[in-house]
């Protein structure tokens, strides 16, 4: 067994790499011998693992289950010389983190120099991710998103929740009026996120005891939710949207919040998710205290709203 750690390794990272030469490059190796390592360790399992031709290479369905098992691999090996490093007060080695895409280039990566200040001896490597996520197969340690859905296997750390805003901009109000209850948006322009996975057409609203749901239309829908920012920017209908993307569009004006006296209730929450592990690497720990401590309770971008809706009051 004690054989097979070294090829399932460097396998590993071809298999992540996509290519023998990157791989040659990121081990410091030959590419020869990341090719005679792969070679063996498929006469020895007796499999073929990577499908070769001239210009690219693809997993078989046995490469692709220990590609899978590599990582989980290579992550535990990872995680015990942290642990061993950790004795120290130490956080070292590369943290590959993935955050959701919005997100993470308005409120994570402008405060990631803070993080990497205070950890030197760390490598990040960050991936602006717009798709449904497999922490595993794209060999990351740990994935901010928001999503109500959990991958298997996974432990899923809570953030924060996101609040929500209902906003258009000032010469759409005035051309189409301010509604004031929900059941009135059927007779508005709602610019609608409609994602590979989800759609989100049906609004919540809760105000006391008084709980709705609103099924809205309109002639916009698209899968990123800047994009619907800016629709709204630009006149064109009425946005449902969470607050850390709208702080500035309402303190300059360009958007105008909608139906303040109601409480709007999607549930979108942010949460830290990484494989399950019996003791969860010092660098991971690190990094989802340092974002918890930097967004704050409530999050920092909703304390200016607060002033904002009580100088209009």
């Amino acid at each position: 067994m004690l054989e097979l750690l070294e090829p399932i390794a460097i396998f590993t990272h071809v298999a992540r790499a996509g290519s023998f030469s990157s791989a040659a490059r990121k081990l410091g190796i030959s590419k020869s011998k990341v090719s005679t390592q792969v070679a063996d360790l498929e006469h020895k399992l007796g499999v073929q693992l990577i499908q070769r031709t001239t210009r690219s290479l693809s997993l078989t369905e046995a490469g692709q289950l220990l590609y899978t098992q590599g990582e989980e691999l290579l992550r535990d090996a990872d995680q015990a010389v942290a642990s061993v490093h950790n004795l120290n007060d130490a956080t070292r080695g590369v943290l590959k983190v993935g955050i959701s895409q919005s997100f993470g280039t308005m409120h994570i990566i402008p405060a990631l120099p803070e993080f990497m200040a205070r950890h030197p001896e760390l490598e990040l490597q960050v991936s602006l991710l717009d798709h449904k996520v497999d922490v595993v197969s794209e060999g990351l340690d740990l994935l901010l998103t928001m999503s109500e859905q959990l991958p298997l296997g996974m432990v899923a750390r809570p953030l924060m929740k996101c609040q929500f805003l209902l906003a258009a901009s000032p010469s759409y109000v005035a051309k189409h009026g301010v509604p004031s209850r929900p059941e009135q948006l059927v007779d508005h322009n709602c610019l609608v996120y409609q994602g590979e996975w989800h759609e989100h057409s049906v609004w919540q609203f809760k105000q006391g005891e008084d709980n709705c749901e609103i099924g809205v239309t309109g002639n916009f829908r698209v899968d990123n939710a800047p994009a619907l920012k800016s629709a709204a920017v630009s006149g064109l209908g009425v946005v449902y949207l969470a607050s850390y993307l709208l702080e500035d569009e309402l303190e300059k004006g360009t958007l105008v919040p909608l139906l303040e006296d109601w409480q709007l209730t999607h549930n979108l929450p942010l949460q830290a998710v990484y494989p399950r592990r019996k003791h969860l690497a010092p660098k991971v720990s690190a990094f989802i205290d340092f974002i918890k401590d930097h967004i704050g309770t409530p999050p920092y971008w909703d304390a200016p709203l607060k002033d904002l809706y009580a100088k209009r009051k």
